[in-house]
């Protein structure tokens, strides 16, 4: 055996070290190798954005001063209310009829009713004589010693009276006077406003109950009832 060949013999760690140095060294080769071919065709690499450039600065490979093409983030729109349009003096569009304004109408003024107006007191009286029933044995005849009874019937162009409006009654037999008497209204509902004494019809003849009626608003007017009183 040669020198070289001893030494290789008495030193065999050496070996195995090289050994493995030397297949490192080739996987490293074959790994550079394949890394530096060029992508198959219609393979593209994915786009990396390179950093932004600032003014006066330089920029990627091969530029100078320049800025990147990437958009700048826009400016938020605010937007502003629009005020509300009436809708009765909005403009048409073209081809619209125009609408037509409306006018608000008045309120109606407040006319009072003919019920709520007070009654016109003018005009001539009507005054008429009721006579009551009680001893009547005939027309207009009463029987003696009877109480018959009396009232009124008033009215004037407002209508019939029973308030404001006064009553002066005479009872004459021929031409005596037999009996007066007042009353404060024409004729209240339900009531005899002229009342016979017990004694005025006691004796027979023909007897003439006139009753003179005023008013508040100056009015007069008389009526006069004639009757004949029999024996019992």
């Amino acid at each position: 055996m040669s020198g070289g060949q001893t030494k290789l013999a008495e030193h065999p760690v050496l070996v195995v070290i090289g050994v493995i140095a030397t297949i490192i060294g080739a996987v490293a080769a074959g790994k550079d190798l394949f890394s530096s071919e060029d992508p198959p065709p219609g393979a593209s690499a994915p786009a990396v954005p390179g950093p932004a450039s600032t003014p006066g600065g330089t920029g990627g490979t091969g530029g100078t001063g320049g800025t990147d093409d990437v958009p700048a983030p826009s400016a938020t729109r605010t937007r502003t209310a629009e005020p509300e349009q009436d809708p009765e003096t909005t403009e048409p569009g073209p081809g619209f009829p125009r609408p037509e304004t409306r006018t608000p109408t008045p309120p109606a003024a407040d006319v009072p009713s003919a019920k709520a107006q007070p009654p016109a007191h003018t005009g001539p009286l009507l005054v008429r004589i009721d006579m009551g029933t009680n001893g009547k044995v005939g027309p207009h005849t009463y029987r003696a010693r009877s109480t018959p009874g009396a009232d009124t019937y008033v009215q004037d162009a407002g209508g019939r009276l029973d308030r404001g409006c006064y009553v002066q009654w005479t009872l004459k037999r021929g031409d005596e006077v037999v009996q007066l008497a007042r009353s404060e209204r024409c004729r209240p509902p339900s009531i005899t406003l002229f009342n016979f004494d017990s004694g005025s019809l006691g004796e027979v003849g023909s007897y003439t109950l006139t009753a003179e009626v005023t008013t508040d608003w100056n009015q007069t007017a008389s009526g006069t009832a004639t009757f004949e009183v029999v024996p019992r």
